[in-house]
């Protein structure tokens, strides 16, 4: 039979009261994470600037495809600068079926990996 001290009550409470502390940070911290996201994702939702594309040349150089207003640019993009490379007609541009307008969950594209891994 086991004796339980005031000694040994006192340190499972202690346990106890640190435990909910942690989760309540932990909380805490999710929550106003959450916040700032959404935050900033407004902030940024202006409308009339956004990039379509991007293409990787090098470990930090970028070839980026973006809408400002209705012109549709090529940048280049690089660790410290950014360089105008041309300017696009919008016609010319080519639409993946599965880049424009499709947003695909967690769940989805990790159903995707899978069934890749099995064939």
């Amino acid at each position: 039979m086991v004796l339980l001290t005031m000694e040994t009550l006192g340190g499972i409470a202690q346990f106890i009261t640190v435990l909910v502390l942690f989760v309540i940070v932990l909380w805490v911290t999710w929550a106003v994470t959450k916040w700032t996201a959404s935050y900033q994702k407004g902030k940024g939702a202006g409308g009339n600037i956004e990039m379509l594309e991007s293409f990787r040349i090098a470990s930090d150089k970028y070839v980026q495809i973006i809408r400002v207003a209705d012109k549709y640019l090529a940048v280049a993009v690089a660790k410290d600068t950014v360089t105008f490379l041309a300017q696009l007609d919008e016609s010319a541009l080519v639409w993946r079926e599965s880049a424009v307008g499709v947003k695909m969950n967690f769940q989805e594209i990790l159903e995707k990996v899978r069934e890749k891994k099995k064939e």
